[in-house]
C-alpha cells in the first residue's frame, strides 16, 4: 500500500508542473490577446524592428518596363508574417502606387493605390497603364498599421511602355 501511495504521489508531482505550465501558458495567451485588442482599438503603433529596411529587388529608379510589371520586395533585419499574426520583429508588405496619401497613425486602407500583401507575399505582378508611375514599399505590423518609425523604401519612378 505504501508503494502504491508513493507511486501515486510521484505521478501527481509529474502532472502538476505540466498542469501549472498549461495554466501559465493560457494566462500569458490571454494577456497577449488583451494587449493586442487594446493596441488595435487605441491605434497604438508597433515599434519598428531594429534596423529594418525594405527595398525593391528587381526594380530601380528610372527603369523602363512592360506591363504586367513583376515587383519583388526585399527586406532585411525583420521577418515576414501574415497580417493578424502579432509576432515580434515581423510584419508584412504594402505597395504604394502613384503617391497615395497615407496616415501613418492608422491601419492602411485597401485601395487601387495601396496594395496589401497580408498573406506574407514577397512579390506581385502589377498591370499598369503606359506612362510614368511611382512605387514605394511600406512595411506594416499585424494590424496593417505602419511601424513607428516607419519602415519604407525610397520612392522610385518607373516608365511603363
Amino acid at each position: 500500500m505504501k508503494k502504491m501511495l508513493a507511486l501515486a504521489a510521484l505521478a501527481m508531482s509529474a502532472v502538476l508542473p505540466a498542469h501549472a505550465d498549461t495554466w501559465k501558458d493560457l494566462k500569458n495567451a490571454a494577456k497577449q490577446q488583451a494587449s493586442d485588442k487594446a493596441a488595435e482599438q487605441l491605434g497604438m503603433a508597433t515599434p519598428a524592428p531594429a534596423n529594418a529596411k525594405v527595398y525593391f529587388i528587381n526594380l530601380k529608379d528610372g527603369d523602363t518596363v512592360s506591363s504586367p510589371v513583376k515587383v519583388q520586395f526585399g527586406l532585411s533585419n525583420a521577418g515576414v508574417a501574415p497580417a493578424g499574426m502579432n509576432k515580434e520583429g515581423t510584419g508584412h508588405h504594402h505597395l504604394l502606387i502613384d503617391d497615395p496619401t497615407v496616415d501613418f497613425t492608422q491601419p492602411l486602407p485597401m485601395t487601387d493605390q495601396i496594395k496589401h500583401f497580408g498573406g506574407g507575399q514577397t512579390e506581385t505582378s502589377l498591370t499598369l497603364k503606359p506612362g510614368k508611375h511611382t512605387l514605394q514599399l511600406l512595411f506594416a505590423d499585424w494590424k496593417h498599421q505602419p511601424f513607428n518609425p516607419s519602415v519604407q523604401s525610397d520612392k522610385i519612378t518607373i516608365t511603363v511602355k
